[in-house]
């Protein structure tokens, strides 16, 4: 093997030009093909976070009250004619839910008055709901307790007074605080910031409204209950339908809201399922559209490494027929070439290791980009190996069966 390398230096130094090309274009495929992998994979990774609700069984939609003023009594009708229907499980009213796009947002704090964002501890989703609203939305209580009913405030989140208790997730709770236990603790939320709420109880996760526009999954999951019954004209029903009959539980849960209120206006009824592929539809789109030209970088690369590798077949067929005439096999043939290849490979490698890195890096400065970890550089590296030597392998046996008369003739 050895013995072949000074004549291959020796070949290549004849064709520079188009193996520099060839390293160059290896390299730039390297650095270009791994920063984007590792994009899709830092950015898509968050596609199949849990929101902490019982997604397949759950549905939303929007009311809008004709009546204010009875604004408590027409909630409570629609969601006992949502609780009496056989495929349902439970309802409740809410003002949000995960990954809705738009939702309530407050600072949080841990010292009464902080009313500008420079004295609070970051901002957080609000959700509303009553005592039945951990069970109806499949939400995991992890310490402490639920809501009891004479928790519930009536009112509205940013009108005085606000409830005594919240719940909040774990992610706030490990935030504020670390190394010890949130329960009993108080916290201060922006419309009230002198409003004491104490910490009853702490939530697995509850994903934010906004959580498929982030990649940090602590503040996708920064949210806190209020255990409020909003009596403003409009609002949202979360609904749990029994196992397996989510399409039955909507379709009667429209039909029985129409019937009771034939003059009112509801919204779509969507499943939470829908919800999530609508949330992260652009970031399936961006993953997409980046394999693909991915997959194009790698295409041409391959190609042209068969073209090149071809090229210098057909140039070198006396080369190739005289060293077939003095004994050379075959194997020693195609080991020729794909030592040649596997060493153009692996300067374009070296160079686009570096140039990964390096892209990397601005990428980092530009838009907070991670760094890219050695273990996918090494990977890349390895596939672009792999494809020049499966890419090399056609031609190269095709330089083998060429006959060492016939080569020397046409020569």
């Amino acid at each position: 093997m050895f013995n072949d390398i000074a004549p291959i230096l020796a070949a290549l130094k004849r064709g520079r030009l188009g193996a520099g090309l060839l390293v160059l274009q290896i390299a730039l495929t390297l650095a270009i093909v791994g920063n984007i992998v590792f994009l899709i994979g830092t950015h898509t990774a968050h596609l199949s976070r849990p929101t902490g609700v019982d997604e397949p069984d759950l549905f939303a939609l929007g009311y809008l009250l004709d009546n204010p003023g009875s604004a408590h009594g027409q909630r409570e009708a629609d969601l006992a004619a949502l609780r009496r229907l056989p495929a349902v499980t439970d309802a409740v009213a809410t003002n949000s839910y995960p990954l809705r796009g738009s939702g309530w947002v407050e600072g949080i704090s841990l010292h009464p008055g902080a009313r500008d964002i420079q004295a609070q501890q970051g901002n957080v989703d609000l959700y509303t709901f009553d005592e039945r609203g951990v069970a109806t939305l499949g939400l995991r209580l992890i310490e402490g307790r639920d809501f009891r009913q004479d928790d519930i405030t009536d009112g509205s989140y940013n009108r005085a007074p606000l409830p005594p208790v919240v719940l909040i997730t774990r992610s706030i709770a490990e935030r504020l605080f670390p190394g010890r236990s949130a329960l009993g603790q108080t916290i201060y939320l922006t419309p009230e910031p002198d409003h004491p709420l104490r910490v009853v109880g702490i939530l697995d996760r509850l994903q934010t409204h906004d959580a498929a526009n982030t990649t940090d999954t602590a503040t996708a999951e920064d949210s806190v209950v209020l255990p409020l019954r909003d009596h403003g004209p409009r609002g949202l029903y979360l609904v749990r339908a029994k196992p397996g009959q989510l399409a039955a539980a909507m379709t009667a849960a429209g039909a029985a809201l129409r019937e009771a209120n034939p003059q009112r206006t509801f919204g779509k009824l969507r499943p939470l399922s829908e919800i999530r592929a609508t949330a992260y539809e652009r970031d399936r789109a961006m993953a997409i559209s980046l394999t693909i030209i991915c997959a194009i970088l790698v295409f041409v690369t391959a190609l042209d490494i068969v073209g090149l590798t071809g090229f210098w077949v057909e140039r070198r067929k006396r080369q190739i027929g005289i060293r077939r005439a003095l004994g050379a096999t075959r194997t020693g043939v195609i080991r020729y070439f794909l030592i040649e290849n596997a060493m153009l490979c692996g300067a374009g490698v070296i160079v686009g290791a570096a140039a990964a890195w390096a892209l990397n890096y601005a990428l980092g400065l530009r838009y907070g980009v991670p760094p890219l970890p050695l273990w996918m550089i090494a990977a890349s590296a390895i596939a672009i190996l792999t494809l020049g030597q499966a890419s090399a392998s056609f031609p190269s046996t095709r330089a083998a069966r060429i006959d060492p008369a016939k080569a020397i003739r046409a020569c």
